[in-house]
């Protein structure tokens, strides 16, 4: 057993094979405690990221020692230098492949504390709002960087692949045009940041909802009536759109009213302010106004113009406010304006017409 063990030809092998397993066994060990001492270092860190952070590095550094025992026991190989390369090539490529799976596993790492405990999300909540954006785009310049290392490795011109595809790409870029635009829109909301996630905004065709969310594409807003509506990042960019949450949350708010002729002025604006300032939404800050807004056939219309402590609440505000007049009004004897029609009877032989009454 032990000359068969002791055999010239055979001893390579077993001790290759010796070194495979003892790098495996080796590799386990020194990532788990590794991933265990990264772990202490970091907890200061939120606790969501520590479990994460051990599951990303653990198997990443137990691939590494084991590619690195794999290669010392095949160099140990008593095989033809061609098939060597060969495997040598093959080690290699998986090794870069680890390397941009540890790299996209760190990069959703850096992501995910940058979007919970970082200063800058405390700050500004950048990071909240544009982290799946910043996050996907990120992978993909990753793999995108693999890919290229991979097919340089395999003995891949990428530069003259890139060259030969300029025809297609081109192409392509023409028909996805509108796709780009709509990317690049993307990246000038996350840097201009005319709103952010979770404020309502107006579009110019007149639609308003709170923002969800903003994707390389689109983005997604909720309307008042619960419902999605998806506009594209180049809509956004081109056209005007009213943001209601800046400076701050209250907003102006009017309503209008047309009281009849012979109304006193003075008790209609006495009454439109008692209405708004008896609504514990409105601002104190800024008192409500109201004057003659102008004379129209029917009566004279006051506009009342008050500001509401948020947005939210500007229909149960108006509704409010709205009933308190109608009760002051009727209690004051303060007539609202209705339109009247005077009618003439038809002229009688040799006499002018005469008045047959008047309708509402």
């Amino acid at each position: 057993m032990i000359a068969a063990l002791l055999n010239p030809t055979l001893l390579p092998w077993l001790t290759s094979l010796a070194i495979l397993v003892g790098s495996y066994a080796g590799a386990r060990v020194v990532a788990w405690l590794l991933a265990h001492a990264i772990a202490r270092l970091v907890q200061r860190r939120p606790a969501a990221v520590q479990p994460h952070l051990a599951r990303a590095l653990e198997p990443t550094l137990a691939y590494a020692l084991f590619l690195a025992g794999a290669l010392v026991a095949i160099e140990r190989l008593p095989i033809e230098r061609p098939w060597l390369g060969h495997v040598e090539q093959a080690l290699l490529v998986w090794a870069i492949v680890l390397a941009t799976v540890a790299l996209l596993r760190g990069y959703g790492l850096l992501i995910q504390w940058m979007t919970t405990d970082s200063a800058l999300a405390r700050a500004e909540g950048l990071t909240v709002e544009f982290g799946p954006l910043v996050s996907k785009v990120g992978k993909v310049f990753i793999v995108l960087i693999g890919t290229i290392v991979v097919l340089e490795r395999l003995g891949v011109n990428v530069a003259s692949l890139v060259v030969s595809l300029g025809v297609g790409s081109l192409a392509v870029g023409l028909a996805a045009q509108d796709t780009l635009a709509n990317m690049f829109a993307g990246f000038t909301l996350m840097l201009d940041r005319p709103f952010r996630i979770g404020e309502r905004i107006q579009l110019a065709s007149g639609e308003a909802g709170d923002v969800e969310a903003v994707g390389i594409r689109a983005t997604r807003i909720r309307t008042g009536d619960d419902t999605i509506l998806v506009v594209p990042n180049s809509v956004l960019v081109k056209d005007r759109l009213v943001n209601w949450s800046r400076p701050t949350r209250s907003v102006a708010t009017r309503i209008d009213v047309v009281v009849a002729f012979g109304s006193d002025p003075a008790r209609v604006r006495r009454l439109l302010v008692e209405a708004a300032l008896a609504s514990a939404r409105c601002e104190r800050e800024r008192p409500p106004q109201a004057a003659i807004e102008r004379i129209v056939e029917t009566g004279v219309r006051f506009r009342l113009v008050f500001w509401v402590r948020d947005y939210v609440e500007q229909g149960a505000a108006t509704d409010e406010i709205s009933e308190a007049l109608l009760k002051g009004f009727a209690e004051a004897g303060v007539e609202m304006a209705v339109p009247l029609r005077r009618l003439l009877a038809p002229a009688t032989p040799g006499g002018p017409a005469a008045p047959a009454g008047t309708s509402a």
